[in-house]
């Protein structure tokens, strides 16, 4: 498939729907695929607001595609990517809503941390598992900070604890949950609640930004050269090679 093929978009009745369309990777993002998201997300402005989801059973996205971590300047093409798409969400005129379910990791966690609204399936496995690979996920843990302190976005991001949906609830990072036998059904119910309501939504989102307090951008720009600088460090790259080895 095409990078346009896997990152599909559709304006129907007010809504820009953004579907993410990897599921035999479990939506794992390549940067080609970041930097089409963030156009996705960046080009709707004639929509009311934007829903993004991702297909298959398995789950929303299971974050950056890290086989192309060994391939040439391509973790520089996935740190651009990721900007990309921080810039996108934070400087969309429209409420972003995002559905996650199963799989929702790294990337995929950076993408709900920065969305207006996420919805969530009962069935959802949330988390950043980077430290597996001695990793450590600078770049999303910046955007953690737009929902959770500096200290939970560390715990989360040191440990690779996965969180259920309840638990991001509790935190801050899930604002709907559906059951994941019925999510279709769900997402539709409650995008159109709050496609109904996007005036009041537009003026909570002034609000929650109206101090200036943040500096997202400023903080990923500030925190993405710790990536190179972990990367690079003896073992890494090995670590990685042997897990997508074994896979």
């Amino acid at each position: 498939m095409t990078t346009v093929q896997l990152i599909r978009r559709q304006d129907r009745d007010g809504v820009r729907s953004i579907l993410i369309d990897r599921a035999d990777k479990a939506n794992a993002l390549t940067a080609d695929m970041m930097h089409a998201l963030a156009e996705a997300i960046g080009t709707a402005a004639d929509a009311a607001l934007v829903l993004i989801e991702g297909s298959g059973a398995r789950g929303f996205c299971a974050g950056a595609d890290i086989a192309e971590f060994l391939q040439g300047d391509q973790l520089e093409r996935q740190e651009e990517g990721l900007k990309a798409i921080a810039a996108a969400l934070t400087a969309s005129p429209r409420p972003v809503v995002t559905a996650t379910h199963g799989r929702t990791l790294g990337a995929g966690v950076l993408i709900a941390a920065l969305s207006d609204l996420v919805i969530a399936a009962d069935n959802l496995a949330f988390g950043l598992p980077e430290i597996r690979f001695n990793m450590y996920p600078v770049i999303v843990h910046a955007a953690l900070e737009e929902k959770v302190s500096g200290s939970v976005a560390f715990q989360l991001c040191a440990t690779g604890r996965l969180l259920d949906a309840s638990e991001a609830r509790n935190l801050g990072l899930v604002s709907d949950i559906v059951p994941a036998d019925a999510f279709a059904a769900g997402v539709a119910d409650r995008v159109a609640f709050y496609r109904d309501r996007v005036e009041a939504l537009g003026i909570g989102r002034r609000a929650m930004r109206s101090d200036g307090s943040s500096d997202v951008l400023a903080r990923i720009g500030r925190l993405a050269p710790l990536m190179h600088e972990n990367f690079s460090r003896p073992g890494v790259r090995d670590t990685i090679a042997r897990y997508l080895k074994s896979r």
